[in-house]
């Protein structure tokens, strides 16, 4: 397997690789923030090649200044993603009603997101004082006596979901709790029923669907009763009073 890299390697991206050609311009390499991106992808669920998500949408701001300040100007693409995938009664329901394709759809999406994150914190590693952490300081952590592994490093924050340094501090924070309050007397885990009435509820708004056919209403009611239930034994003490959870 050989693998090429054209330019320097400070102006790599994880990008995908889609190259369209245009008319007038011939070939040309698009990203996932391209309006377009999206709509050539699936022509089902875009039947008019709608635009999709772009860098330029602007948010609702509040007329507060006070509350306006603090606000972002434009859309994040997780907002836009996280809006679109909606049973909306004004719009076609073009995309949840797409099937396999819907989820496929969901999955690019989510990569799409995630891609463009470490883009972000690839391109801030100075903002996130990445120099703390990587190179040599971290081989030395791991004990790499070897200096084999030692080289150029990207360092992915705490507050990256699943990134190492995530997955370390929410363990250091439940030994920490382990430690000062003891073994925790209780462990409960929380699965999905997918009868679940509000699940089928969300389902009637499209005949015919199945459970598999929206992983959105499925997550979405999901994380509704998590948070209840959280709510109900941390707020309503039904086994005591909470003194600590993870």
């Amino acid at each position: 397997m050989v693998a090429l890299f054209v330019g320097d390697e400070e102006q790599l991206r994880g990008n995908r690789d889609v190259i369209v050609e245009e008319k007038t311009m011939g070939l040309k390499r698009i990203t996932e923030l391209n309006p377009s991106f999206m709509a050539m992808q699936y022509p089902i669920v875009f039947p008019y090649g709608e635009d999709g998500f772009g860098v330029d949408i602007l948010r609702n701001v509040s007329q507060n200044p006070k509350k306006a300040s603090n606000k972002r100007e434009f859309v994040s693409m997780r907002e836009y993603y996280a809006y679109r995938v909606q049973n909306r009664l004004n719009e076609v329901q073009t995309s949840v009603s797409a099937g396999n394709v819907f989820q496929q759809y969901i999955v690019d999406a989510f990569v799409a997101i995630k891609e463009n994150n470490l883009n972000w914190v690839r391109a801030n590693q100075e903002k996130i004082k990445a120099d703390l952490y990587k190179g040599l300081r971290d081989t030395v952590v791991r004990e790499d006596t070897t200096l084999v592994s030692a080289g150029r490093r990207f360092v992915l924050p705490l507050t990256f979901t699943g990134g190492p340094r995530y997955m370390v501090q929410n363990y250091q924070d439940a030994m920490a709790i382990c430690r000062f309050m003891g073994p925790p007397d209780i462990f409960i885990t929380f699965s999905c029923n997918p009868k679940w009435s509000e699940v089928e509820n969300g389902l009637s708004f499209i005949p015919g669907q199945k459970v598999e056919d929206r992983p959105d209403i499925v997550a979405r009611v999901f994380k509704i009763k998590l948070d209840h239930m959280i709510n109900d034994l941390t707020s309503g003490q039904h086994f005591g009073r909470v003194v600590a959870n993870t």
